[in-house]
């Protein structure tokens, strides 16, 4: 495994560790279905579920939570509950701001910009671009992709952060969609369903 590779897998793991020592009901697992060109995914929380596909055969699940897209680019999904996020009335800003306040306190320096160009004119979703630095000048990236949800934002975090990502980041996003709809057997049955007939 490359170093940088594992640099972004622990930035993943210590933003999970924060997010998942916050939440008052954590999201069910996401399930996964396999297509023929990589994978149809839904996470859900409460009765709402966020559904987006990995596209590329070369993807591989690492875990519920931690997907290797591409060598050396990887990505971890998340749920933030709004309890958490002061600004309730914006949350996709409000939740930007809150994994730039947790950086501040944990490395050097911290840069951030928002990436408008990789989500077209959608405004349930946000793409912020972070860097961390420590104090001897390493960095560390990621794209947060958050989509809004009645409870809070859920989250994709795509590392490293970088231009050759920016098609990867774009497909991501034009298939990141909330549905308000639970997330039982027979959805589930369903978005298989729908995979099978992509293949």
């Amino acid at each position: 495994m490359s170093e940088r590779l594992a640099q972004s897998l622990l930035l993943g793991t210590l933003i999970l560790l924060l997010v998942s020592g916050v939440q008052a009901e954590p999201p069910k697992d996401p399930i996964y279905v396999k297509t023929s060109t990589g994978w149809n995914a839904a996470y859900a929380h409460g009765n709402e579920y966020a559904e987006f596909r990995v596209i590329g055969n070369g993807a591989k699940l690492q875990d519920p939570y931690h997907i290797l897209l591409q060598k050396g680019v990887g990505m971890m999904l998340s749920f933030v509950d709004k309890k958490e996020l002061q600004n309730n009335t914006d949350l996709l800003s409000a939740h930007a701001q809150w994994e730039v306040d947790y950086w501040h306190q944990h490395a050097s320096r911290v840069e951030s910009n928002t990436r408008a160009d990789l989500i077209g004119t959608r405004k349930d979703v946000k793409v912020t671009e972070i860097r961390v630095y420590n104090d001897k000048g390493a960095q560390l990236s990621s794209y947060l992709i958050g989509l809004a949800a009645k409870d809070g934002v859920f989250v994709l975090s795509v590392s490293p952060a970088k231009k050759d990502v920016d098609p990867s980041v774009k497909e991501l996003v034009s298939s990141f969609k909330l549905v308000t709809r639970n997330l039982d057997a027979e959805e589930t049955k369903r978005l298989s369903s729908e995979a099978k007939a992509q293949r």
